[in-house]
C-alpha cells in the first residue's frame, strides 16, 4: 500500500528526522582493584648476647654414625680434636643416658682420623648398636685430656667478653665456627655481630679464669 502523503510532505519529514547511528557493544566493567596495603614491616630484632654458662658436666667426643659388624660395635664420627685421646677412656655416655657405659675399645680409622669403630658395655647386636644411631658420644669433664697452653675446649671461650685493644666492649663471644682452616669467633654485641678469624694476629689475648678475650679486629680496605 503506497503512502498518501505528498511527496513533499515525505522528504521533509525524512530531513526532520535525524539520523541513527549504530550503539557501540557495551563493553564489560573492569573491577576496580584496591591498592595493597602496606604491612609494617617487622622491627629488626636486637642480637642475643649469651651469658656465660657454667661449665658443662659433660664434654661431646663424637656422634654414633652406623652399627660394624655383629657383635655390637658401632662407627662413631669423631668431633674432638684429640682423637689420640680416645685410647685413654674409660667410660662414655651414649645419648642423653644417667650412667656411663665402659668403653671395651677404641679404634682410629682412616689417615685423616675422621671414624673410630668404638665397643661398650650393653651392646651386644648390631641392631642395638644402630638403635643409637645419630646420638652424641660424651665423656665426663674431668676425664678430658688437659690441652696445650694456648689452646682451649669452646665451652671455655663461648660467652666471654670481647675488648678491642683499647678496652671498647664488642661483646660476648656467641658461637664458634669449625671451617677446617681455623675456627671464626662469632661475637655478638650492641653494634651487632662480628666475625674474628681464631689466629694470633687477631685474637691477642684468652683470659678464661677472668672471662675476657682481647682481640684486634681486621682492618678491610
Amino acid at each position: 500500500m503506497s503512502d498518501p502523503s505528498p511527496p513533499d510532505e515525505r522528504a521533509a519529514a525524512r530531513a526532520e528526522s535525524p539520523p541513527t547511528t549504530p550503539r557501540a557493544p557495551r563493553q564489560p566493567q573492569r573491577a576496580r582493584r584496591r591498592p595493597p596495603r602496606e604491612r609494617a614491616k617487622p622491627e629488626p630484632q636486637p642480637a642475643e648476647i649469651p651469658e656465660r654458662a657454667p661449665d658443662p658436666e659433660r664434654l661431646i667426643i663424637g656422634r654414633v654414625a652406623a652399627a660394624h659388624g655383629p657383635g655390637g660395635d658401632f662407627r662413631m664420627a669423631i668431633l674432638s680434636s684429640h682423637p689420640e685421646h680416645l685410647a685413654s677412656l674409660r667410660a662414655v655416655y651414649l645419648g642423653d643416658d644417667p650412667e656411663p657405659r665402659r668403653l671395651r675399645s677404641a679404634q682410629l680409622r682412616g689417615q685423616d682420623v675422621k671414624e673410630a669403630i668404638l665397643r661398650v658395655d650393653g651392646l651386644q647386636t648390631a641392631e642395638e648398636a644402630a638403635a643409637h644411631r645419630g646420638q652424641l658420644v660424651r665423656i665426663d669433664r674431668a676425664a678430658a685430656l688437659p690441652l696445650p697452653e694456648g689452646e682451649y675446649y669452646h665451652y671455655q671461650l663461648l660467652g666471654l667478653d670481647v675488648v678491642d685493644l683499647d678496652g671498647n666492649h664488642l661483646g660476648r663471644l656467641a658461637q664458634i665456627i669449625e671451617t677446617g682452616a681455623n675456627d671464626v669467633y662469632v661475637v655478638r654485641g650492641p653494634g651487632g655481630e662480628l666475625l674474628l678469624p681464631a689466629i694470633g694476629e687477631v685474637i691477642r689475648e684468652v683470659d678464661v679464669a677472668g672471662g675476657r678475650m682481647v682481640v684486634k679486629p681486621q682492618e678491610y680496605y
